[in-house]
């Protein structure tokens, strides 16, 4: 009796010592420290020591083409490797290399989204890799990582963004989303299991693009979000437009992103820009004539050849009374952790540190973050109004 009580012991205490989970389970580890980092300019650390988290300063292809090459640690097996941009650039090579610089894969751009951040798988034999990026090319930040199956300690989000969605979400400035619309992007997004992808009209900063993805991960979404780079300004209407080129540009910046990510539901703001903003005006007040003109492969034909047309087959807009819906982001779900949608995307909004003073999403309850109205359908009126995708098989 008393061996088998020690053999148990032993077992426990072996056990015990086993990573969690067994080996299929161990977790990648940040390596960036351990890695040895040099450009064509030589050893650098903008791009690795941890100072850009301000997203102020970037390391920049000065030449027709810089290359950054990162060696791996010794008797480490590299996993992956997350590029974050100061902007959506995507002119580059990315290289892996076996002892003895033997070429293991090379891709280009063109297989990638252009979004903020970049993630480049690493192969297990990698003793290095090269990003060779085309000039004025601009990096905030690389982090590699070791093999493993979790990754916690950053972003990772879908490589490719679908070409159809369920719901396109079109706002002005980065922080709309939570603001002015509540629960909508984790309700439809995590609850209902909608393709979801948001896209921002101005380009506010490169830390609040950074404070925007950060409350996307949160609330769960993992497309990149579209932002199409106008300038933010809060001065007059008429202002306002002209700086972002006028109407013209502005509906073939829409109709370009309807005809990207063919919604069947488009929601975007308050016609009367909630509080007032131009800039909200601007996007709402132009939208129902881009949704028409996203049809139509006369009107903004550059797009319709690279895109197609579509046909978007209902158009919310944010506070309308014509064909009013009211949505419930107040009841709770498993898919949220037993949170609600509101709740949620409170947790988004908080991500969003530098707004933190001048908003807070009390101010989506005084403009009614759960009203919407019909603006646009093609598959009829609404009759329960509880739902923007009533009548959408």
């Amino acid at each position: 009796m008393k061996r088998l009580v020690s053999l148990i012991c032993c077992l426990v205490l072996i056990f015990s010592l086993l990573p969690a989970g067994g080996e299929g389970n161990v977790k990648a580890r940040n390596i960036t420290q351990q890695c040895v980092f040099l450009s064509t300019y030589g050893q650098i650390y903008k791009v690795m020591d941890g100072n850009f988290l301000s997203y102020k300063e970037y390391w920049e292809s000065v030449e027709a083409s810089s290359t950054i090459t990162v060696f791996f640690p010794r008797g480490v097996t590299p996993g992956g490797i997350v590029v974050e941009w100061f902007e959506p650039f995507r002119e580059f090579e990315y290289r892996q290399y076996a002892p003895g610089r033997k070429l293991i894969s090379a891709e280009s751009s063109d297989a990638y989204f252009k979004g903020y951040l970049t993630y480049f798988d690493v192969d297990p034999a990698a003793v290095n890799v090269e990003l060779e990026v085309r000039k004025y090319g601009r990096i905030c930040r690389i982090t590699v990582f070791s093999d493993g199956e979790e990754i916690t300690d950053f972003q990772k989000w879908n490589k490719n963004v679908p070409d159809k969605t369920d719901l396109l979400l079109i706002v002005a400035h980065q922080d709309d989303e939570e603001l002015w619309f509540g629960g909508l992007l984790p309700y439809y997004g995590i609850v209902r299991e909608k393709q979801v992808q948001v896209a921002y009209m101005t380009a506010c900063s490169r830390g609040r693009i950074k404070e925007a993805m950060n409350g996307l991960y949160v609330m769960g979404l993992r497309n990149i979000p579209e932002v199409a780079g106008f300038k933010d300004a809060f001065i007059h209407y008429d202002e306002a437009l002209a700086l972002w080129g006028g109407p013209d540009r502005v509906i073939s910046e829409l109709v370009r992103m309807i005809r990207r990510y063919k919604p069947d539901v488009l929601v975007t703001h308050d016609l009367e820009g909630e509080y007032g903003h131009p800039q909200h005006k601007i996007t709402a007040r132009h939208m129902k004539e881009a949704v028409l003109a996203a049809n139509d492969p006369s009107r903004y034909p550059e797009s319709a050849e690279e895109y197609g047309v579509w046909e978007v087959k209902k158009l919310y807009i944010h506070l309308l009374d014509e064909n009013a819906v009211y949505m419930d982001w107040d009841t709770p779900s498993q898919a949220l952790g037993g949170r609600t949608p509101l709740e949620v995307a409170t947790l988004g909004f908080q991500q969003h540190r530098s707004q933190q003073r001048a908003y807070s999403m009390d101010d989506g309850i005084i403009y009614d973050y759960t009203k919407f109205g019909l603006l646009y359908s093609a598959v009829g009126e609404d009759v329960n109004k509880n739902d923007l995708f009533e009548n959408i098989d």
